[in-house]
């Protein structure tokens, strides 16, 4: 599978249809040769791309501002207050900057595997494990999914392939962790 282009929106979906349909008569998931090293017995299912999220905080460092005063009293106390006010601007703008909040890792190749999903980000691969997850929240009209874990910040991915993804997601999940388990991850309490 391809980066998406503009012109393929509703052959992703067909697929992602076609694959339900063949999963819900008994069929299996397409196997796929793995262009990275798997663990042992671990089967490749998908390679793909989609725009990716996830909600953070950050660290922001921030200057404050600094003023020199010269002058008598009254030009002094003006000069205090103004960067007083300058520096608590410029906290809030840091604060707001650092708070929790969906930021983008651009676009992702995203490798669906029998027991995880691995990330191709900042030059290097990061697995999302399906034991890990505790809650999706697919919306396959807009192409979305959010998925919710018990110990890292949630993930957001985005695009025309995300209804395969889900597909093979959940599909994988079943087998591995059972009906319940996923029944939970979809329908939150």
């Amino acid at each position: 599978m391809t980066r998406s282009s503009s012109n393929s929106i509703g052959r992703e979906w067909d697929l992602a249809v076609r694959l339900a349909e063949h999963v819900g008569s008994g069929g299996e998931v397409p196997v796929l040769a793995s262009p990275v090293l798997l663990d042992p017995s671990e089967v490749l299912h998908a390679d793909l791309w989609a725009d990716g999220w996830r909600f953070l905080a950050m660290d922001v460092f921030y200057d404050e501002p600094r003023i020199v005063a010269f002058g008598g009293p009254l030009l002094f106390a003006t000069t205090a207050l103004s960067a007083g006010s300058a520096r608590r601007r410029a906290r809030a703008e840091a604060e707001r900057l650092a708070a929790p909040q969906w930021r983008s890792l651009g676009g992702l190749r995203i490798l669906a595997t029998d027991r995880r999903l691995l990330v191709w980000f900042e030059g290097a691969w990061a697995s999302v494990w399906y034991a890990g997850i505790r809650e999706i929240h697919p919306d396959l009209s807009a192409r979305r999914v959010t998925i919710l874990f018990d110990d890292d910040p949630p993930y957001a991915l985005a695009g025309p392939w995300v209804p395969y993804l889900v597909v093979l997601m959940t599909t994988c999940m079943i087998d591995r962790l059972g009906v319940d388990a996923v029944e939970a991850a979809l329908l939150p309490q």
